[in-house]
Formats: C-alpha cells, structure tokens, sequence
C-alpha cells in the first residue's frame, strides 16, 4: 500500500499494528503535563518505569454489546461472564484512587460497547473533572447519533477509535454481525463534522481494520477512501488475534521450571510493556495486568478486586504484579502460562517455529 509522502506510519504492539497517521493536528502544541505522562510510556518500552501506579487503566464501562462479531473474546466464551455495566460504586472507587494518584489517561472501554452504559457520559465527565486528560474510547459506531457524537465531545473525549473492518455492506455483513455498514459510515462522517464544527482539532479520531481472510481483498479501499476524510488523524491495520488459544488451558501448564527453560531456550525474544503501562479493570472490579481475556482456567491472572477490598495500587505492586514485571524483566516470559497463550494467540502459526528462530539463525551463520 502506498501512502503520501506526508504520512507518517509507524508499526506497534509487536508489528501486529501498523498505524497511518493522515493529520497530526491533534498533537500541535502539547501540554507539559500531556508530554511528562507520555514520557513514562517511553519509559515503560525501555523498561525503567518505576511508579506505583498505572500510567492508564482500561476500563470496562460496559460489558454489554450490540454486536456479535465472530472473532472478538467475548463471543468465542460466550455465557460465561456475566452481563452488565459497571456500577456506579465501582466507578467511584476507581475515581477517588485515580484523582488521589494523578493518573492521567483512561481508556474507556474492554470487551463491551460502552455507549449502551446510559452513565457513560457522566462517566467521561468525572473522569475529566478527576484531572484526566487522556480519555479514549474504542466503538463500532452503530450507536453514535450526532446527539451521542457532539455528547461525546462535549463530555471531554480525546482520543476515540471507529471499528468498521470493510469497505463493503457483504464484508461488514460477515464480521459485524448485527451492524449496519451504512449506518456507521455515516454516524463516523457525522462525528467528523461536528467535531470540525466544534473545532475540537485536539481530538484524535482514527478507523481501524482487523485483517482477516474475509476482508483483506479490501484494505486499500478502506485506506484510499478514509484518508480523504477531513477530521480522520489516524488510519490502523491490525492483524487478527486468535483469541482461541485463551479457550483451553496453556499446552505447557505442566511443564517445571526447568523444562520451561530448555523448551524455550531458543525462542525469539519477547518484553511486554503492558503489565506498566495499561492495566484493566473489569466491570466486576477485577484488575487485570493487561487487556488479553481471562477464563476460569487462567483466572489465577487476576491480581485482586476492588469490590472486595483491594485498591488498584494494592493489586499493581502486589507479588503477583512484581513476579510478573521480573519475568518479563529477565526474558523469561515463558514461565507465566497467561504469557505463553498471549504469545500462541499473537504468533499464530509461527508461534512454534519461533521457539527454533535462534536455532536456525546460528546453523546458518555457521555454515
């Protein structure tokens, strides 16, 4: 895919992303307090965060959906989390710690379309009052009307992501099911005319792409037609994760240490920064280390709970969170079996043969 000179394009999330940014005008002129909070992800990537606190929190404001699309976490377990909001006891425990500890961004959503919260709203207003100035929120658009839209704005959103994955009614008919491609195209449009109406040029809107076999054919249309949108800043392509590989028990959940370390002695490198820099809690208060989705088999992942008594600094410098970051610290992420089904879901295919990478590599050079 060719892009204009003038676009910048950068890889992420382990080159499972490559972004397009169309406009940067949305980063013109950032605050002190806006680059010292984005300073602590660069520190995060270079393994020198030591706060103890979340540089941001997912929030799962809803963990209901109008959709049912066939390769998200929550229809692959579907019936065994139950379905509901985040209550507003939750939120407030979330927000007295967060305003208390100067957190600074939030992203407003996990495996739900937050807009079904009739709260959200408010939810993004308190999170602005609370001194938060990063607020993110990831949506199908189905849902956003210009009244939602210019809500949306209003309340304080900086940064929101449109979901779409084609460029055609039969495409979008396979992967969002129970969406309406016309609808959302039109409720994006709508939303980037109110937001140049309102000239809220500080607010990052981007469209992402999941590749899939069902859509490939269909990305550079999806490119060539959204960066002549006036207001899109950010184009995203994403390969598809396999979030089966989180359905059934890690392969090698019995393994010993030992034999941990001699099977993937040779595997590819690996450091995940979201452990300290993006932790999730749920809309049962759960905090997670990270966004990958928890099952009953891996829900010794979990590092605590608001709602019984835990705090979120509690859960992220706890024994669980410490052995986690030293793992990662040292290369051995192997040894946490959350780790090893988030890599199998990410690699795919390449996941074993990235256990013989070194391997290969060093018979080659030899020869």
């Amino acid at each position: 895919m060719t892009s204009p000179s003038k676009t910048t394009y950068r890889e992420g999330f382990w080159d499972n992303i490559s972004e397009y940014e169309i406009d940067p005008s949305w980063s013109n002129n950032p605050s002190k307090e806006y680059l010292d909070y984005r300073e602590k992800f660069e520190q995060a990537k270079r393994q020198s965060y030591t706060g103890t606190f979340p540089i941001s929190i997912e929030i799962e404001a809803s963990y209901y959906c109008n959709l049912q699309c066939p390769f998200c976490a929550r229809e692959t377990n579907s019936g065994e989390r139950d379905i509901g909001h985040m209550t507003p006891g939750l939120w407030k425990k979330i927000l007295d710690e967060s305003r208390e500890k100067g957190l600074k961004a939030v992203l407003m959503d996990h495996e739900g379309e937050s807009l079904m919260n009739p709260k959200f709203f408010q939810m993004v207003e308190e999170a602005k009052d609370a001194g938060i100035i990063d607020i993110w929120l990831h949506t199908n658009a189905n849902l956003l009307t210009p009244e939602i839209s210019e809500r949306l704005i209003d309340s304080g959103i900086t940064k929101i992501n449109f979901s779409l994955d084609a460029t055609t009614e039969e495409t979008y008919d396979k992967l969002r099911v129970g969406g309406d491609f016309k609808k959302a195209v039109k409720n994006v449009n709508d939303f980037l005319d109110i937001k140049i109406k309102k000239k809220a040029f500080y607010l990052r809107s981007r469209v992402s792409f999941v590749v899939q076999e069902e859509n490939q054919h269909e990305k550079k249309d999806f490119y060539d037609f959204w960066k002549g949108q006036k207001g899109i800043n950010m184009i995203t392509f994403q390969n598809i994760i396999d979030v089966s590989a989180f359905e059934r028990p890690d392969e090698d959940c019995d393994l010993t240490e030992q034999e941990l370390e001699e099977k993937f002695r040779d595997t590819e490198p690996f450091y995940c920064t979201q452990p300290l820099d993006c932790n999730v809690i749920d809309v049962e208060g759960n905090v997670v280390p990270c966004g990958q989705p928890v099952r009953e088999h891996t829900k010794d992942f979990i590092l605590g709970n608001l709602n019984n008594g835990d705090t979120i600094e509690s859960c992220v410098n706890g024994e669980k969170m410490q052995a986690l970051k030293s793992l990662h610290k040292k290369g051995e992420w192997y040894k946490n079996s959350m780790c090893r089904l988030c890599l199998r879901s990410i690699r795919g295919e390449n996941y074993n043969d990235s256990l013989t990478t070194k391997k290969i590599n060093q018979h080659q050079n030899q020869s």
